[in-house]
């Protein structure tokens, strides 16, 4: 009988598009301001609620998720709300 090969670990904890009481999980190559904003790009150009403006209740359970969402809603707001951003977004 072959021996069983190793399982992988199982990832746990949460990212920021889905925030929870589980250990917070930065990614690799984008801070979580920059995949939510990215998110919002996507639904705005999708005609779907953003995540930024209504987040998930989810989001009480986790600090760090509460400051990526504050500091992302900050970049929108300083460009002078989400159509302005989106025009500055889309420029060549």
């Amino acid at each position: 009988m072959a021996d069983a090969e190793p399982q992988p670990t199982p990832i746990t904890g949460h990212i920021v598009l889905l925030p929870g009481a589980t250990p917070h999980r930065p990614l690799r190559l984008v801070r979580d301001v920059d995949l939510l904003l990215a998110a919002t790009i996507a639904s705005v150009r999708m005609n779907r609620p953003t995540s930024i403006f209504e987040p998930p209740a989810s989001l009480g359970a986790c600090a760090r998720c509460q400051e990526a969402y504050a500091e992302a809603r900050k970049v929108i707001e300083d460009a002078g709300g989400i159509a302005k951003w989106m025009q500055w977004v889309a420029r060549p």
